[in-house]
């Protein structure tokens, strides 16, 4: 009976104490909190496991690539009485939650371990796992030895900590990241692809995913981080499921926690403030009109249209109001009470398809067998402090993302990065083997192929007609535009080119940490103006490139970005061609787009797809950044649906807008990949080509 009561109280406390932490100074003394939280009796070098990053007293550089990868611009490698090879730090939603540090030899790593059974004795081990692994633990850390085979090779010391805010404990190192030089990942890279299955029986929303229709539905992957597979694994499971009928798609998902909280109580407000769970649907795979809702562990939702993806200028609609969604939570534990150990929570949702529809009319109805959807699934993750009286948020802690598909980055509103749907008319456990059988293949690399020396070609001053983007026609509307003479650059700038524009020094500000990794551009920074290229990766298009970037670049040479109208004369010519080619449909043999390829390929590899004038991969391989903002064409209606009103009110007439890139890239999908068609976003798939405007 005590209990019950508590956990109420607790509710409306914690309630209370969220609304304080944003009130400022001016609370009640009884009623502040303080901005620290308890962190541990041990750590590395005198910096306690779970501090907050920006409490350390140490340099960090921009190295790291995943969100939870740091490290020290001022390190010192001489540690535990050997010199190390690297000194890699992890950290959890800004805390520190461990070290990986790497030696060269097998006699050295031995030596180090040695060293750190003195200074971390063991209070529970040591455990001897296999000829090369040896771990044991402290109260407050857990320490982990992994010996290299010989002496050319590297051996690894992991140290972790075991605080509280690391409810997970784990056992073993999975969750430290290594240096971001060993990062790679040589697989071809292509979205997750799923067979949705009918429902088998009646499905009642109530949270508890019990039915016979579930357990005939099996689950899809478990969650990986937004940046995978670049970054550790999440440290709690998360997975989900999805059924449809002729009226409606079902979601179920399934989330491991220790401890369930919530606190937004009111519908449409921005649920990612709590811990959530979110469901992203674009029914025509395609970045156009397509629908988040998002859920907390109190049932409390925000559902949003989205006309068009967020880079592209109309962000969330908040006034969609999917009025027949039903939804419902089952906490397997005790909300908002942290004095005992929870198991997690389950969402429950249907959704129907005549409320998509009415916002998406292109939307099929009824679903039909082979039906291409895009979709994905997140899950927002804060860190809280749970020494006090009832948890409260880390101030100034960021949230940790894990999602079906991961984006390369923290945004999810890149739908062509989605995972890939496809529906069946077989009941959920009869497997349709034509669909399951149909998942998208990685095509071989085109063979090099005789193509015309590098260079520039010539355009003439013309008038032209730009747009429409038939994406979009009511923002990017077609007009007439005069383009004065111009040379383009036959290809895209490659990893080489921007190498060595690198190392004339002076452009370290440039470069971004993301381009080492071999497998998408291949880049690698050893020091202030040094920078080398990995082999074979040389006549590749650079990518994770700034428009600022990019613009700096082709200043450094002479030379500039093009306009929207410069790149579009060039693409469809003076007779406003579909594609740079000609108006022939777009197939592989054409253009590297759509995960073709797993990644991008050499330029000029598609001469098939080569415009009359001789300008290679104007379509595919990677986005090319413009000079132009991303601002409706003239005659075009403004942007109205931005989420910028939640922050902004009035909006600000001097707002900036994204750079526009054109051309779509190796991952956008075939729908977009029309010559007029206009994006904004970039980050593993976007690089850039120069023009000059006169010789």
């Amino acid at each position: 009976m005590l209990k019950k009561l508590v956990i109420p109280v607790m509710a409306a406390l914690m309630i209370i104490a969220s609304a304080i932490l944003q009130a400022g100074d001016s609370r009640p003394k009884w009623l502040r909190f303080s901005p620290t939280h308890a962190v541990s009796e041990e750590g590395f070098r005198d910096v306690k496991w779970a501090t907050r990053q920006q409490d350390i007293p140490w340099k960090w550089n921009t190295q790291g690539i995943p969100a939870a990868c740091s490290l020290r611009e001022d390190e010192d490698f001489h540690v535990f009485g050997e010199q190390a090879r690297w000194i890699t730090y992890t950290f959890r939603n800004s805390v520190l939650y461990g070290v990986r540090i790497d030696y060269e030899g097998k006699l050295r790593t031995a030596s180090v371990a040695e060293k750190l059974r003195a200074t971390y004795p063991p209070s529970e081990g040591p455990v001897v796992w296999n000829d090369s692994e040896t771990s044991w633990s402290t109260k407050w850390t857990r320490i982990w030895v992994r010996l290299p085979e010989d002496e050319k090779n590297l051996g690894t010391i992991y140290l972790w900590g075991r605080n509280k805010v690391f409810p997970d404990d784990s056992t073993r190192p999975e969750f430290l990241v290594p240096p971001p030089s060993l990062l790679s990942c040589s697989v071809p890279y292509q979205p997750r692809y799923y067979v949705i299955y009918k429902r088998t029986s009646p499905v009642t929303i109530d949270g508890q995913i019990r039915e016979k229709a579930w357990l005939d539905a099996d689950w899809l992957d478990a969650f990986v981080d937004h940046q995978a597979p670049y970054a550790p694994r999440p440290w709690k499971t998360t997975r989900v499921k999805m059924i449809y009928d002729d009226e409606a798609i079902y979601v179920a998902a399934e989330l491991q926690e220790e401890n369930v909280w919530a606190h937004l109580t009111q519908r449409d407000s921005v649920i990612y403030y709590d811990n959530d769970f979110e469901i992203f649907l674009d029914p025509t795979a395609d970045g156009l009109n397509y629908f988040e809702f998002e859920l907390n562990a109190l049932n409390t939702m925000f559902d949003m249209w989205h006309e068009l993806d967020n880079h592209r200028g109309a962000y969330a609609n908040p006034a969609f109001d999917s009025k027949g969604t039903r939804h419902a939570i089952a906490v397997n534990g005790t909300l908002n009470y942290h004095y005992d150990i929870d198991n997690g929570w389950t969402v429950e949702v249907r959704i129907p398809l005549v409320d998509l529809k009415e916002w998406n009319p292109r939307l099929s109805l009824p679903i039909k067998k082979g039906d291409l959807w895009r979709i994905n699934f997140s899950r927002v993750q804060y860190l809280h402090v749970y020494s006090q009286l009832f948890p409260y948020l880390l101030p100034y802690s960021p949230c940790e993302d894990w999602v079906l598909q991961p984006t390369d980055t923290g945004d999810l509103h890149i739908p062509e990065l989605w995972a890939k749907a496809v529906f069946s008319e077989n009941p959920a456990g009869v497997p349709d083997s034509e669909l399951e059988n149909a998942a998208p293949k990685v095509l071989p690399t085109p063979p090099p192929a005789a193509i015309p020396r590098k260079g520039m070609v010539y355009f003439s001053a013309a008038r032209i007609r730009l747009g429409p983007d038939p994406t979009d026609s009511l923002h990017s509307p077609a007009h007439q535009v005069d383009v004065p003479e111009f040379w383009m650059d036959r290809y895209e700038v490659t990893v080489a080119e921007y190498a060595t524009f690198l190392n004339q020094g002076g452009h370290d500000h440039c470069y971004n940490p993301w381009m080492q990794i071999p497998e998408r551009c291949g880049i690698i920074r050893e020091g202030q103006g040094k920078y080398r290229v990995v082999p074979g990766r040389e006549n590749y298009p650079v990518v994770y490139v700034t428009p600022e970037a990019a613009l700096e670049y082709a200043e450094s040479l002479g030379k500039t970005l093009p306009t929207e109208a410069m790149w579009e004369r060039a693409a469809r010519g003076t007779s406003g061609r579909t594609f740079p080619w000609g108006n022939e449909p777009i197939d592989p043999s054409r253009a590297n787009y759509d995960f073709h390829y797993g990644g991008t390929t050499p330029v000029g590899r598609f001469p098939k797809g080569a415009s009359p004038e001789g300008i290679y991969d104007l379509i595919g391989n990677v986005k090319e950044w413009t000079l132009s903002r991303f601002t409706p064409y003239p005659g075009g209606k403004p942007f109205e649906n931005r989420w910028l009103p939640y922050w902004f009110d009035p909006v600000p007439e001097n707002l900036e807008y994204w750079w526009v890139n054109r051309g779509g890239g190796w991952t956008k999908q075939e729908k977009n990949m029309v010559a007029a068609y206009r994006d904004g976003q970039g980050h593993m798939n976007v690089g850039f080509r120069c023009v000059k405007l006169r010789k």
